[in-house]
């Protein structure tokens, strides 16, 4: 307290009691794919397409990677981190560039479709806390449920792929449509939803337009969006209001991680509380610890809770936070372990909206 000289108002700065936990981003994207110039040893930071035809040169009739980083933009997204893979060589050997960007949160390798690679990026996005944005085959509708079934079979519980390819002008061919591969324009969608709605909406629906899209590769019927969704591959679907992704599956076997939000939004509290928390290494391993970190993590939940990240009407009903006695052992605590254990509900999509007309007879 600083001396008090004289009749006034002082002002006294003293430390926060808990350090409250910031959210991390969540759609900072990473892209993968054949660039003229080839490896650059590096990820290349990009904030705007204009920056990335600086750094990568214009979009080539050949070449993925611009037109999909231009959709990206063109849809929200604000941030990219780009490798580019001489042609010829398989992106798999770009995706450890992408190992030291802090903040990734999706990967997308344009037009890739090799199995041996996406599992590569299906392992990156798990060690990272990320998720995987799979391009579809090409147009064939069995060769994107091929693709879906072996990737499921390998646990993509951070993926997601999205059919068919989409049209979109081309302005190397006076505006005439090219067919691309939708994962830089679904990058773009899933940032702008992040920032509109927050990570537990899931990135589908009417408002889930891809902007500088004309319209997807195939028209698909009721018939073939229902056997497909039911593969886990998100429809790509042409509406009156626009061209929309519909859909929010992942590629997990497992009920549990079916929804795209769902997914994303419990990596985003992994993500979130595990950096949020770091300051507790090295604190004494005992109570007034453990009451600080369930502080601040409840003190997290109940933000996202009013935001409506979570089910139920109170935040009892919508997450716990446990560290303590009950959360470890003797000889956890004898051996500097912390355990804190989190629990949320969180929101599934309503995919299937059932309305009853009954018709009442009067007498």
């Amino acid at each position: 307290m600083p001396e008090i000289e004289y009749p006034g108002v002082y002002v006294e700065e003293l430390p926060a009691g808990v350090t409250p936990i910031e959210g991390v981003e969540t759609s900072t994207t990473g892209f993968v794919g054949a660039a003229p110039d080839g490896l650059h040893g590096t990820a290349e930071k990009v904030l705007s397409f204009a920056e990335f035809e600086r750094v990568f040169g214009g979009p080539r009739p050949d070449w993925e990677l611009g037109y999909a980083v231009s959709l990206y933009f063109a849809n929200g997204g604000r941030e990219a981190w780009v490798v580019g893979v001489p042609a010829g060589t398989p992106l798999e050997a770009g995706l450890p560039y992408l190992e030291d960007v802090d903040t990734l949160g999706l990967v997308c390798l344009p037009g890739e479709t090799d199995v041996v690679v996406l599992r590569a990026a299906l392992e990156l996005a798990e060690r990272r806390r990320a998720f995987l944005l799979v391009d579809p085959p090409g147009m064939e509708r069995n060769r994107v449920l091929a693709l879906a079934a072996e990737l499921s079979a390998s646990g993509g519980v951070n993926g997601a792929v999205f059919y068919p390819p989409v049209r979109a002008p081309d302005p190397l061919a006076d505006g005439a449509l090219r067919t691309c591969p939708p994962s830089g324009a679904v990058a773009g969608m899933y940032a702008r939803t992040d920032r509109s709605r927050g990570v537990w909406k899931a990135p589908a629906g009417e408002d889930a337009d891809l902007r500088g899209v004309t319209e997807p590769a195939v028209d698909l019927s009721d018939d073939e969006t229902s056997e497909l969704t039911a593969a886990g591959v998100n429809c790509i679907r042409r509406l009156p209001t626009g061209t929309v992704v519909w859909g929010a599956r992942t590629l997990a076997p497992d009920a549990e991680w079916k929804y795209v939000n769902v997914r994303r939004l419990l990596l985003y509290l992994e993500n979130s509380i595990d950096r949020g928390t770091r300051w507790a290494v090295f604190e004494p391993n005992d109570e007034p610890l453990w009451a600080r970190l369930r502080t601040q993590c409840a003190n997290f939940l109940t933000v996202l809770f009013r935001e409506g990240a979570f089910q139920g009407t109170t935040p009892d009903q919508a997450y716990f936070v446990r560290c303590g006695r009950d959360t470890m052992t003797q000889d956890d605590i004898d051996n500097g372990r912390v355990v804190i254990e989190v629990g949320v509900a969180p929101l599934r999509p309503a995919e299937f909206v059932i309305i009853r007309i009954g018709h009442v007879r009067r007498a």
